[in-house]
């Protein structure tokens, strides 16, 4: 399966064939989200506490289809492939500390020369993979209403489908640079929100207004359609503002998210199909996958160790970093 199809003229990718398989997500969902003494103290049936089974074994799997993956590379492609694994892990310690993921993915992939019309719709594959287990903990923690959710899909859906057709009818050099915009902007917010402590304390008198979360969930879908990022920081930021409680606002977002990925993943198939433009190429996916799911059992350590204020801070500081070349220079 050739990835070159999907890079700019002049900036030819590899060409690569999937030759390992995927960790399972519903593995990685349950070993992100493990932490704390409660969670040390369960075991497997061997004996083996599973938040140590999960910490050795995930991150050696998912290294383990990367060299798979590698071996049956052309020898030409894999400084390539090496550089999008190397994106893939700080992505995935990423995820694991502040849940920014296409924020890291995206530009690092543009800085590779990967069109941005690939570069999206991957990091959306990727969150469908991963995030569903997530949106279940919330879910079963009583952070999801129904009332916030419904309006936000419907929005979200809506918006990421006409941003994905957007990017998909818009040159690459053009949707680059928006796309680098976009992450920017995230980015920014990201480092206000810190600062301002957005997230923390509770909403003494929710309000749930259904057409402006509609309208929060168009704006942040539209965003995510183009750019494959942003969903997380510009929805759960406007609906906080919008005085939603930001338990029920973040455990809401997810399941929107799954709804709003999977409408922008089916906008950029339609387009593809109907203008035979850019292919939407599956090569990368399993090196990006592996690589993420490697990083994503240690980011918890990291956070642990740094706290999440400064790992949000230095998350957004390199995405910003990221995506300044390709928005200045292209």
């Amino acid at each position: 399966m050739s990835v070159a199809r999907g890079l700019p003229q002049g900036r030819r990718g590899p060409r690569v064939s999937v030759r390992a398989r995927f960790a399972r997500p519903g593995a990685l969902a349950r070993a992100a989200n493990l932490g704390g003494r409660q969670i040390l103290g369960r075991r497997t049936s061997g004996g083996v506490p599973r938040a140590v089974a999960a910490a050795i074994l995930l991150p050696l799997g998912g290294l383990a289809i990367v060299a798979v993956y590698l071996a049956g590379a052309p020898a030409a492609d894999r400084p390539f492939l090496l550089a999008a694994v190397a994106v893939a892990v700080i992505a995935g310690l990423s995820a694991t500390t502040i849940g920014v993921f296409g924020g890291i993915l995206v530009p690092g992939l543009l800085l590779l020369g990967v069109d941005p019309r690939v570069a999206a719709p991957l990091s959306l594959v990727l969150q469908l993979i991963v995030i569903p287990v997530g949106a279940t903990s919330h879910y079963r923690l009583g952070n999801v209403q129904r009332g916030i959710t419904v309006p936000l899909v419907i929005g979200g859906a809506i918006g990421a489908m006409a941003g994905a057709m957007f990017a998909s009818s818009v040159p690459g050099e053009v949707i680059a640079r928006l796309v680098a915009l976009v992450i920017v902007v995230v980015g920014f917010i990201v480092l206000v929100s810190l600062r301002n402590g957005y997230a923390s304390g509770v909403v003494p008198h929710e309000e749930v207004h259904p057409a402006q979360i509609g309208g929060i969930g168009l704006t942040a879908g539209f965003a995510s359609g183009i750019s494959g990022a942003g969903w997380g920081p510009i929805g759960v930021k406007l609906l906080i503002l919008s005085r939603i409680e930001p338990r029920h606002a973040i455990g809401s977002s997810l399941v929107g998210r799954i709804f709003m990925a999977l409408s922008a993943v089916v906008g950029y198939a339609l387009t593809a199909w109907a203008t035979a433009g850019v292919t939407f190429q599956l090569g990368l996916l399993v090196p990006l996958l592996a690589g993420s799911v490697a990083a994503m059992v240690p980011g918890a350590y990291v956070v642990s160790r740094l706290g999440r204020g400064r790992a949000s801070a230095a998350v957004a500081l390199l995405s910003i970093g990221l995506a300044l070349p390709t928005l200045i220079w292209g």
